[in-house]
């Protein structure tokens, strides 16, 4: 063991000592700092471009250094793969022309030794040229402070990446300096290899179907698009990492005095190996997300969701590549993203994916939307068609785009194509899985004729339209309810209340107990009505069935100073801090919600509170005086200092009710898709996830895509010009001046 270990020791030595002198030879020369000053020089004019372009009025949205890693080829990948092969090509070629390769190899050294030394000081020198331009981030950082600064996470994984095809190119460089006799055909060699290699990225919709999927794995566009997004691939490392060990055998042997074909079987096996190796764990990789929100990991109720299924899912997405003029879909690429951490969390094989581009392939698409029954006027925006179950048990559904994403607007989309705000595929995409392959119906019954909006009424502030279409969307059946008819009353899975300003007949408040005493569950959206002509609120006849589960209703107006943002201030207010730690809420916690003219609620016995206002707010006692001036005082004798409970849940038995002291936040204007401030949606979704114990219903938020708009004034912009043109080649400048001084000294 002792012998083992120091035969490694003397090894590492001697690698490192290759290593040293790799890099002295290159940070003392003045044409390394001669490379290092135009590579800063180029990068600072590119991004000072970059700046000024995105810095216009119309530009593209999104992250800085996103465009500046997965952007254009000769932003990044030029340079990139031009500094590969000037710094790989003297590598081994160099030594050969000046007759010191033999010198080394008959020193006590191994070839092992001297290639993976010299490769490593050559990926030193590479990584010390990208350092100083870690300096984007901090002026980005200065520039717009610490609450707009840039994700730090996506900017990691572009250096990552950068590093990766670094590592890459320059083990390919390295093969080519072993085998050319002079330094300028290996730089050559590797230039048109590795533009030829990147390229190839390019092919994945012009070749054969098992051509595209190699071509796609390896795509070095698609992966540094992916690592400026803060996606990282544990795949892309394992690729890499490959090809690194691959090259490195193949250089070791071309050196190599003493060769013979079993070296050579011996490097084939090792590139075998590495192959074979980077497949295997590729395809058991993690797929991480290190963007700061975690916007493109999965919820843990959809993980838990896709771990059930039992049947396989096929999901085809038939959407175009490009749209408007050529420019990419996105939707295209949130759906691959989305699909592919889903397929992940899955059983193996139980999620199948296929990709058909009607532009591409016509007739399958025609015949896919066929197949389904739809008209064909979907294609040209694209859709996602999903399906389970064989014979007479095959079960269809399918999503439009507008169902997964909601697009951003304003001029700069009409200038630079359609972007997506947020991304509510995940939610949609579940829906559906369960809609095809446990399609369980789930009937809501709402009630009608007591003064309740009409829920086909698409009015924003007199209407449920909305409500209705969410619930419909969550694959619930909704219709009205017949409280004089028992029978029909018992094919309801839940009873909805929403906004009642009349009074229940006594014998409709006893069909409703009759309803919930068979098991059957209740969700009551009341809030504050007033009684017309006197100050005091009306009761709906509901109050004494509420009691019966623990849940009582006051007699005051619940007042919070936390106002809503374009709402009425003295009777809407917002819920953040107040939710509690219960299954129903618990994925709203810190979440805002808008609720409007609430009325008091207070609980016992079993029942608990969900949702409260904050201890600033209190519950108003004054309401003749707030109908006659508008004014509020919480001081006033009668009024109940906060926080006061505005919504809650209870059990009897088998039957759970939840009663929301509101009713206005559940109105059309406020379950419009569009509301991004307010997760009115959520609440109710899981609200009736909760009631009927399908947790999958509990909504799962839309993810906010970063899309933070530069704006730098004119003399920012300015100084970060003269710091990228000039501050940074001058730091190499004047390094190398140092160098060169230090040693005439």
């Amino acid at each position: 063991m002792s012998a083992l270990l120091q035969r490694i020791g003397h090894w590492l030595r001697g690698t490192l000592a290759i290593t040293g002198r790799e890099l002295l030879s290159l940070f003392v020369t003045p044409l390394a700092y001669l490379v290092g000053t135009l590579f800063l020089l180029n990068q600072g004019w590119n991004f000072s471009v970059l700046l000024s372009v995105l810095n216009q009025p119309l530009a593209a949205r999104g992250p800085v250094m996103q465009f500046f890693f997965g952007g254009s080829i000769f932003i990044f990948w030029l340079p990139v793969v031009f500094i590969c092969a000037a710094v790989s090509m003297r590598l081994i070629a160099e030594e050969r022309r000046q007759g010191t390769l033999e010198a080394l190899l008959t020193a006590p050294l191994q070839p092992s030794q001297v290639v993976i030394g010299k490769y490593l000081g050559a990926l030193g020198f590479y990584v010390a040229l990208w350092l100083p331009t870690g300096s984007f981030y901090l002026l980005l950082r200065g520039a717009s402070g610490p609450t707009m600064a840039p994700d730090l996470g996506p900017i990691l994984s572009g250096y990552l990446g950068t590093f990766l095809v670094g590592a890459s190119f320059l083990a390919v460089g390295l093969v080519f300096s072993a085998f050319a006799r002079s330094q300028l055909a290996a730089a050559i060699g590797t230039f048109v290899s590795c533009t030829i290699v990147l390229l190839a990225g390019l092919l994945t919709d012009q070749v054969d179907v098992w051509l595209a999927k190699i071509l796609s794995w390896t795509s070095l566009l698609g992966m540094m698009q992916e690592l400026a997004q803060g996606i990282v691939d544990g795949r892309w490392v394992w690729l890499h990492l490959a090809v690194v060990v691959a090259a490195i055998s193949v250089a070791i042997t071309a050196i190599n005095p003493r060769r013979d074909w079993q070296s050579v079987l011996q490097t084939a096996m090792i590139c075998v190996a590495a192959g074979h190796l980077a497949v295997f764990a590729g395809r058991h990789a993690e797929r991480d997300d290190w963007t700061a929100g975690q916007v493109y990991t999965l919820s843990d109720r959809a993980k838990d969701v896709l771990d059930r299924l039992v049947d396989p899912v096929d999901v085809v997405i038939v959407v175009p590549t490009t749209i408007g003029n050529g420019r990419p879909n996105p939707v295209r690429g949130e759906l691959r993203e989305v699909l592919t951490r889903m397929g992940g969390a899955t059983k193996q094989g139980l999620l199948r994916v296929s990709t058909v581009d009607p532009d591409v392939d016509r007739q399958e698409a025609e015949r896919l939307i066929e197949d389904f029954g739809l008209s064909g006027r979907e294609l040209p925006d694209g859709v996602v068609l999903i399906r389970a179950g064989q014979g007479s048990g095959l079960r269809r559904a399918h999503l439009l785009p507008n169902e997964l994403v909601t697009y951003a607007t304003g001029p700069e989309v009409q200038a630079n194509g359609p972007r997506v705000k947020s991304f509510r595929g995940e939610e949609a995409l579940l829906g559906k899985f369960l809609e095809v392959s446990d399609p369980l119906s789930i009937a809501v019954c709402y009630t009608q004729g007591h003064g309740e909006p009409a829920f086909d009424d698409l009015e924003p502030f007199n209407g449920y339209a909305h409500l209705r279409d969410l619930l419909r969307d969550a694959n619930l059946e909704t219709k009205q309810a017949n409280l004089d008819n028992d029978a029909a009353l018992a094919e309801c899975d839940v009873l909805l209340i929403a906004g009642p300003t009349g009074v229940f007949a006594s014998d409709e408040v006893a069909a409703i107990r009759r309803f919930a005493a068979r098991g059957k569950d209740l969700l009551i959206l009341a809030g504050a009505k007033y009684v017309p002509g006197k100050p005091m609120l009306a009761d709906h006849g509901l109050e004494p069935l509420t009691a019966e589960y623990g849940i009582h209703f006051g007699d005051r107006l619940v007042v919070d100073p936390h106002e809503v943002p374009g709402g009425t201030s003295k009777v809407g207010f917002t819920v953040v801090e107040g939710w509690a730690d219960h299954a129903a809420v618990r994925s709203l916690v810190l979440q805002p919600v808008a609720l409007f003219e609430v009325r008091e609620l207070w609980v016992d016995g079993d029942a608990v509170t969900l949702a409260s206002s904050s201890e600033q707010g209190w519950a108003e006692s004054g309401l003749l005086e707030f109908q006659l001036s508008g004014q509020l005082d919480p001081n006033d004798d009668g009024d109940r200092r906060g926080p006061i409970p505005v919504a809650a849940a209870g059990v009897r038995g088998d039957s759970r009710l939840v009663v929301v002291a509101s009713d206005h936040f559940a109105l059309n204007a406020w379950l419009r898709e569009d509301v991004a401030y307010s997760h009115n949606r959520d609440l109710i979704l899981n609200l009736i996830g909760w009631l009927t114990q399908r947790e999958v219903l509990m909504g799962i938020r839309p993810r906010d895509r970063e899309h933070v708009k530069l704006v730098l004034l004119p003399e920012q912009l300015q100084r970060m010009t003269w710091m990228c043109l000039f501050g940074l080649p001058g730091f190499a400048i004047g390094l190398g001046l140092l160098v060169l001084w230090r040693r005439r000294q």
